[in-house]
């Protein structure tokens, strides 16, 4: 049985798209962060705003609220002080 030209190409594809995602599957780097950790991140990130609001220090709120991060990159992140 002959398959067209369109169909083995689409099988091509197919295969490559599948050894690709097994090649990355296998040794890419994930990107991932225990839920604690963040929240953690989170609530030193709030705290520090809400110091800032209490001193009145308010074109400094809006700036890091204008930032993606919310000024977390300013933060002194440790790992091993977020306890499960």
């Amino acid at each position: 049985m002959r398959m067209n030209p369109s169909e083995v190409a689409r099988f091509r594809e197919d295969q490559e798209r599948r050894e690709q995602g097994a090649q990355r599957g296998l040794y890419a780097f994930a990107a991932v962060s225990r839920h604690a950790f963040i929240e953690a991140r989170m609530e030193r990130g709030a705290e520090r705003i809400l110091r800032l609001i209490a001193e009145g220090k308010l074109e400094e709120v809006q700036t890091i609220m204008e930032t993606p991060t919310w000024g977390s990159e300013g933060l002194e992140e440790d790992a091993s002080s977020c306890t499960l």
